[in-house]
């Protein structure tokens, strides 16, 4: 599948990105600059954009999930990948001293 990343000024919905599938080996994220200001939240949103895109790969290869259940397991990923994130700033900070 290729994934398409777009920046927008505001997304449709008000959203702070959106996923959409365009045919059958194509989809579309984007984000609303608007809505993420900073480096932070603009990865977050593109992190989490990339979630549901791979929630719906595996929809595809017979996983059954409902919206709550993949937002749920999308929060989750979410927060071990921010921790692992932590962790090495911690490691790699510990290093220069």
């Amino acid at each position: 599948m290729i994934l398409e990343i777009k920046n927008v000024k505001k997304c449709k919905n008000r959203a702070m990105g959106n996923f959409v599938i365009v045919g059958n080996e194509r989809a579309v994220i984007t984000i609303s600059l608007t809505a993420n200001k900073t480096i932070s939240e603009y990865s977050s949103t593109l992190l989490h954009e990339m979630l549901h895109a791979w929630v719906t790969l595996l929809r595809a290869q017979g996983i059954k999930a409902t919206n709550y259940k993949e937002h749920h397991f999308i929060y989750a990923v979410e927060q071990k990948i921010l921790k692992e994130i932590k962790r090495l700033k911690y490691v790699e900070h510990k290093r220069r001293k």
